[in-house]
This record gives structure tokens, C-alpha cells and sequence, in this order.
């Protein structure tokens, strides 16, 4: 079930990265492009998807080295 929520997290993320892809292109009165947004989406979804294990191991790694 934990891989559940990585799922949920790309395809929010995708989602989302869609509609600030769209509304920044038209801020910028530049074309849309989908490709491109689903690639920086994903790219994101993956890099705040691993920060809370990376942080999750350095604070377990800090109960075990304080209970020594």
C-alpha cells in the first residue's frame, strides 16, 4: 500500500505541473508544450518524493547514534 502514494503523487503532480505549464505559457504568451511539462512534473514529483526518505533516515540515524 505504501506504493500507492508514490503513484498518487506523480499523477498530482502531473496534473498540477499541466496547469502551471499552461497558465506560465500564457503569462508568457509562449505556445504550451505538453512534453515538457510533464517532464519538469515528473522530475519534481521524484526529487519530493525521495527528500522525505533521505530526511526520514538521517533522523533515525540520529535516535540510534543518541541511544548508544
Amino acid at each position: 500500500m505504501e506504493e500507492m502514494r508514490y503513484i498518487a503523487v506523480i499523477f498530482w503532480s502531473i496534473m498540477l505541473g499541466q496547469v502551471a505549464g499552461f497558465i506560465g505559457g500564457a503569462l508568457n504568451q509562449q505556445k504550451f508544450n505538453s512534453t515538457y511539462s510533464i517532464i519538469i512534473s515528473i522530475v519534481f514529483a521524484v526529487i519530493f518524493s525521495v527528500i522525505p526518505l533521505i530526511l526520514d533516515s538521517s533522523v533515525k540515524d540520529e535516535k540510534v547514534e543518541k541511544n548508544a
